[in-house]
């Protein structure tokens, strides 16, 4: 029996809605896969750490095992309460440099420190830990993602003041470093320093190119 003309009318709505219904379908996926791509570069919760990947405290091992954990939790965490700090319990060389990088371009690492004013969290596409004379020395955080321009790093400068009691007033030479710079068309290094934060000491580096355009790092002294 031939179609009605209502019935054709009610196939063609069918056959509209499903490319529609299908395409909304795609899009809520795609919306999913983008947050739980975020979640995880900002740092999901790590897997619990084998025994032989941290100290008794939960503190970081730089061993082989440590530094598989480190890669897979993509975090780093120095208990500086108690100092001078040994090296070699850690996994560490007596003296010279580690660079830890996530294995995925574009992630971040986290530096976590407790000292005996209170603990903090750093992060960075790269953390660097330097010993000597059997003792660990610092502990450095970089950011390579982020490109800053002066205001930006003005107000990174600030807030890392605010936060650690540094006195502003260390800030007020930034302003003329950046203007001599541009007028000489030279890179410049600016830096706030306090001996106070977390009770380790803290330096911020602005590294800045003539334009203004810079990076920061975070250094945190242990010896």
């Amino acid at each position: 029996m031939p179609l009605t003309h209502e019935q054709h009318r009610r196939r063609r709505l069918i056959r509209s809605w499903i490319p529609a219904a299908l395409l909304l379908v795609i899009s809520a996926a795609a919306v999913t896969v983008a947050v739980t791509a975020r979640v995880a570069d900002v740092g999901a919760a790590p897997s619990a750490a084998p025994s032989n990947a941290v100290t008794a405290r939960g503190t970081s091992l730089f061993t082989r095992a440590g530094l598989r954990y480190i890669a897979d939790s993509r975090r780093v965490f120095i208990d500086a309460t108690a100092r001078p700090i040994q090296a070699e319990p850690l996994g560490l060389a007596a003296s010279g440099t580690l660079t830890i990088e996530p294995p995925t371009e574009g992630v971040y690492e986290y530096l976590s420190v407790v000292g005996p004013g209170g603990g903090t969290r750093f992060m960075g596409t790269s953390i660097e830990i330097r010993t000597r004379g059997g003792l660990l020395q610092s502990a450095s955080v970089a950011d390579s993602n982020r490109v800053l321009t002066y205001r930006n790093t003005l107000e990174l400068l600030r807030e890392r003041a605010d936060r650690y009691g540094i006195p502003t007033g260390d800030l007020d030479a930034f302003a003329t470093a950046a203007a001599t710079a541009a007028t000489r068309g030279t890179s410049y290094r600016y830096s706030i320093h306090t001996d106070h934060a977390l009770g380790v000491a803290l330096t911020v580096t602005a590294s800045c190119s003539s334009e203004s355009v810079c990076s920061v790092v975070d250094v945190l002294g242990f010896g």
